[in-house]
């Protein structure tokens, strides 16, 4: 029947009702083929194997089997799949296939026999296979730091800065804004770089390399901060200039200006005239000023200050850094007053490594003072981290971020995997070995977000800082497995959690309406 209504409507659905047409014209055409008779005489009188219900019935189950989303696909037929870029394409691979094949089992498909065509169907069916990847060994440039010698520009300058100072007064945030790419691990917490590590600038013929340390106050008395600090120490020994980084917000405490008394004392006095101070304290019955010899601390690294000759020491920059949290600049101002009082200076910047702010004039001022000699490393080179331990440090910006408590403190990393694949990108598969398995559900989270999130986070960063797209896979391991107080059913319960509802004495309020 012709479709009622004009227009595009009409024209829609009669284009709709077209395959349903087509198929109850052929199933005339079969029932005709089948129940007709035809002789060569017949007339008028020749019959049509089929019936008017019969026809209506076949093309209700034709209209059936047309759908909404079969009309859609016809109406906008989807694009063709895009080939990718790892894909071989069917002439190419065919031969290639077959002649494995041949190799492997011996035989040709084309001398014919059931397993000439069963070797067919393989070789046919071989480029249609997916390729699949198996995880690779980590090759010895990415575990280690290897680089060529670089080239020499003329007259080269290069300089060695220390960066040096308090836990969590911003030495890595300002490493990270010097040479404009997340190197160093920064969070809130502590202690955040446990190793020191280098970052390279380079500009012109003037390199400069930058020593990133712990920090040099022991945040808690125990063998492990003391161990950091001495490597904050040993940074400070090997460096030409020193920047001291403090936050300006923080009020320092009197081990801070303890350490600035040891770096640069506003005057430099020897062994010997300590021990006649010493003596003219005790003839008077006075004890001796803390300001007169910084306090003494343990460890190894007093030996190798101590050894040190005034003239030999590095000249030390005060950078006061967070200026941006400050309310007011007299607050700054007064900050370098105080310590001021308690160590002679090179020169003090003001500096924000989050805002960016005071970094260009410290850049100047750190080229001014190179001295004239090769570089070390390349031109190119940004860090001397290999690329596992660059994952490490990607890692733990987030981990220390999101996690309180000792859990990010106790998390060892282990790169397992470094699969190259044919588009160009990379596949790296990082393994976290944690205590137990209550950890590790708390560092997967519900549903795995948190780690997915994770992986999300450090592929695009590495993908930024390495110029490549890299997609990486976090596995977490627990070395034991233990149960939670939930699992085992002995937790408090929700209705338990619940506070009880509150009792209301309060008499009940009349319901009073004002009259219409």
């Amino acid at each position: 029947p012709r479709p009622h209504g004009g227009g595009r409507r009409g024209h829609d659905l009669a284009a709709a009702m077209a395959p349903a047409a087509a198929a109850v014209s052929a199933a005339v055409a079969r029932r005709c083929a089948g129940g007709a008779s035809v002789g060569a005489g017949a007339g008028k009188g020749a019959a049509v194997g089929i019936r008017a219900g019969q026809f209506w019935r076949l093309a209700a189950g034709a209209r059936r089997s047309m759908s909404i989303m079969d009309r859609y696909r016809r109406l906008r037929p989807a694009p063709p799949p895009e080939e990718k870029p790892w894909q071989v394409p069917r002439g190419a691979a065919e031969p290639q296939s077959r002649q494995r094949a041949e190799d492997l089992d011996g035989f040709s498909p084309d001398r014919g026999g059931a397993a000439g065509a069963a070797a067919g169907v393989a070789s046919s069916a071989a480029w249609r296979m997916p390729l699949a990847y198996a995880r690779e060994p980590l090759p010895a440039e990415v575990r280690f730091c290897t680089f060529q010698p670089p080239v020499q520009p003329a007259s080269p300058r290069s300089l060695r800065v220390g960066l040096v100072g308090p836990p969590n007064a911003g030495k890595s945030s300002l490493l990270n804004a010097v040479l404009d790419v997340p190197i160093s691990a920064v969070s809130p917490k502590v202690n955040t770089t446990r190793d020191g590590l280098r970052g390279i600038k380079t500009s012109g013929n003037t390199q400069l390399v930058f020593l990133d340390a712990p920090g040099i106050i022991p945040s808690h008395q125990r063998q492990a901060n003391r161990d950091l600090v001495t490597k904050a120490w040993k940074g400070f020994n090997e460096c030409d200039i020193c920047l001291l980084v403090i936050d300006v917000v923080k009020r320092p405490e009197q081990d801070v200006f303890d350490v600035v008394r040891r770096m640069c004392p506003q005057e430099d006095i020897g062994r010997s005239e300590v021990r006649r101070r010493r003596r003219a304290a005790d003839e008077v019955g006075e004890a001796m000023p803390a300001v007169w010899l910084p306090r003494d601390a343990e460890g190894a690294e007093d030996e190798a200050f101590d050894g040190r000759a005034p003239e030999h020491r590095p000249p030390v920059v005060l950078v006061l850094n967070k200026i941006d949290k400050a309310d007011e600049l007299r607050w700054v101002q007064s900050r370098e007053r105080e310590f001021r009082a308690h160590g002679h200076f090179d020169k003090i910047f003001y500096v924000s490594a989050k805002k960016g702010q005071g970094i260009q004039r410290l850049m100047e001022h750190l080229k001014e003072k190179a001295l004239p000699r090769p570089w070390t490393y390349p031109a190119e080179m940004r860090t001397d981290l290999p690329h596992a331990d660059q994952i490490k440090h990607m890692v733990n910006t987030h981990l220390f971020k999101w996690f309180n408590s000792d859990v990010p403190y106790k998390i060892e990393h282990q790169t397992v995997g470094w699969t190259p694949r044919l588009d160009g990108s990379l596949l790296i598969e990082h393994e976290l070995i944690v205590q137990d398995s209550i950890v590790a559900r708390m560092i997967l989270g519900v549903r795995n977000t948190i780690v997915s999130r994770l992986r999300e986070q450090v592929s695009y960063k590495l993908s930024k800082l390495w110029g490549t797209n890299v997609e990486l896979k976090i596995w977490v391991r627990p070395l034991e497995q233990r149960l939670s107080l939930k699992d085992r059913g002995l937790g408090p319960s929700k209705d338990a959690r619940r506070p009880p509802p509150q009792k209301d004495n309060r008499p009940p309020s009349k319901d009073v309406r004002r009259p219409q």
